[in-house]
């Protein structure tokens, strides 16, 4: 057990960028070797929906609860949340994770419990910061939080008769609520970035979209994930043509970032790309729904391994360099983990339209270079997890 003095509890970020990139990493396997028949696992949930769920509120979740812990006190001018109440906030996370996977050894009201903790204490500490902070600009984050937290006991009731959504469409409207985080916060920082990167290479260049189109991707998406839960099943045609055209409203927003700049600084491409897939994974959602009437298996991974899959490595990268007192410089390491992402996504995209023997193998080739990135994620970065600040300043 690391000791609660231990610089590994200095901030958010340490334990939850660690603990999500090595979930993720061991998650995909155990899924992996699930479907090949290797291991047999016996649970009170479905094993597909266990996957969905836990790369949502396991591997995701713990990415942006880091990611909001370690910005929170530049946002609000507080100390971070550090030592044993983030051990306390860590440990709901992770017993969340291992009731999950202890199957049917725990009951199901119980192991729903545990899991159903971690989101509405992060929301009720986050808000508590902000409101006395008067940070009202980023209020919308327990927000976001709580509704997350809704849509899980939403999944864990849904087989009840409670809630007359699937476990299915509620992970489904849970994808497209990451999709409006990536889309306010990616927002922000994506422009912001790439100024700052071009402005030092001596590039005056316009980078900003019209804040009318970002006011409509947002709003949009916001809308999308409504219609997941009450469009999509009744009048799939509609909600296929309403995603086709935020599709194009997204593209639009990204194109006026000039991404194409960016090409020599990973972190800064790797952000373009994860926010490319949005437009592209909207694309096939709305096909799926013309051509099959439901949330198609490419569009799911485009928008999960491709967008938030993608975005959450490069910030945690990127976040992990600079909280670290590291230079804010990929490595050989951070740079395969980057392009290894890239390729695990297309891969997983492109899996769906081959019916040949090869679909099979695309499918383990997509996994493999997932352990791969985040193998590598780890590799760099736990052996500075657990240190002090490179350049002596607290965190």
């Amino acid at each position: 057990m690391i000791s609660a003095s231990s610089p590994f509890w200095r901030a958010g970020f340490r334990p939850f960028f660690t603990a999500g990139a090595l979930y993720a990493l061991i998650v995909l396997s155990l899924w992996v070797l699930i479907l090949a028949g290797i291991i047999d696992y016996e649970t009170h949930i479905a094993r597909s929906l266990i996957h969905g769920h836990e790369m949502i509120y396991g591997f995701g979740v713990a990415a942006i609860a880091g990611f909001i812990l370690t910005a929170m006190p530049n946002w609000t001018n507080t100390a971070p949340l550090a030592g044993k109440p983030l051990i306390a906030l860590f440990s709901l996370w992770l017993f969340g994770r291992l009731s999950l996977w202890a199957g049917t050894s725990l009951p199901y009201n119980f192991l729903a419990t545990i899991d159903l903790l971690f989101l509405p204490v992060l929301a009720i500490y986050t808000a508590k910061i902000l409101i006395k902070t008067g940070n009202k600009r980023n209020l919308m984050l327990p927000g976001i939080f709580m509704i997350l937290a809704i849509f899980n006991l939403c999944f864990y009731l849904s087989d009840s008769g409670v809630v007359p959504h699937s476990s299915r469409t509620v992970l489904e409207a849970a994808i497209s609520l990451l999709i409006l985080l990536i889309t306010i916060i990616g927002g922000r920082i994506i422009p912001a970035f790439t100024r700052n990167a071009l402005a030092a290479q001596g590039k005056s260049v316009d980078i900003a979209a019209p804040g009318k189109l970002s006011i409509l991707c947002i709003i949009g998406t916001a809308i999308m994930m409504i219609g997941d839960l009450f469009v999509a099943d009744n009048w799939p045609y509609l909600f296929a043509y309403f995603c086709a055209l935020l599709a194009g409203l997204h593209l639009a927003r990204l194109y006026f970032w000039k991404g194409w700049m960016t090409l020599s600084d990973p972190l800064l491409w790797a952000m373009h790309i994860a926010y490319l897939w949005i437009p592209i994974g909207l694309t096939l959602k709305a096909y799926g729904f013309l051509a099959y009437g439901y949330f198609w298996e490419s569009a799911l991974h485009a928008l999960t391994a491709g967008a938030i899959g993608t975005m959450i490595l490069v910030v945690t990268v990127r976040a992990g360099l600079g909280h670290t007192g590291s230079i804010l410089k990929t490595n050989l390491y951070l740079t395969t983990a980057l392009y290894a992402l890239t390729f695990s996504a297309i891969f997983r995209v492109i899996q769906p339209f081959i019916e040949s023997e090869l679909s099979e193998q695309l499918l383990y080739l997509s996994s493999l270079f997932w352990v791969i990135a985040f193998g590598l994620y780890l590799l760099n970065f736990i052996p500075l997890m657990g240190r002090p600040r490179l350049d002596g300043k607290p965190g």
